[in-house]
């Protein structure tokens, strides 16, 4: 496991992100056998990368939870403060508390109806 800083960064949009955004932007239009140049592609492109950044946010916020990071440490992580990063990410923690892993999230269902009864 990697050392903890005492001091967690927010979000930060540097030349490494733009250069890293550019590759997957041209790799997805790639991909897509997109030609690049018209705005729409380009739009097209970038909401896509966006989209598939924010379904993983939820997944890489229960992850960080799962490695003991405080809600403290994860709010400063997305550039959050504590409430608004508990309130938007602690249903998936509190549903999996509730239902671990291989658990139905389902209720039983009686015998009778089972087996046709009523």
């Amino acid at each position: 496991m990697t050392e903890r800083r005492d001091y967690y960064l927010g979000p930060a949009a540097d030349e490494d992100t733009k250069q890293v955004l550019d590759t997957a932007i041209a790799a997805l239009a790639a991909v897509r056998n997109m030609g690049r140049g018209d705005a729409g592609v380009d739009l097209h492109l970038l909401m896509s990368l966006i989209e598939e950044a924010k379904t993983r946010v939820g997944a890489a916020v229960t992850e960080a939870r799962s490695q003991q990071y405080s809600w403290a440490q994860v709010a400063d992580l997305l550039g959050v403060t504590r409430a608004s990063a508990w309130q938007r990410y602690s249903r998936g923690e509190e549903a999996e508390a509730a239902h671990p892993a291989g658990s139905s999230l389902m209720p039983p269902v009686p015998r009778s109806a089972r087996q046709g009864g009523v």
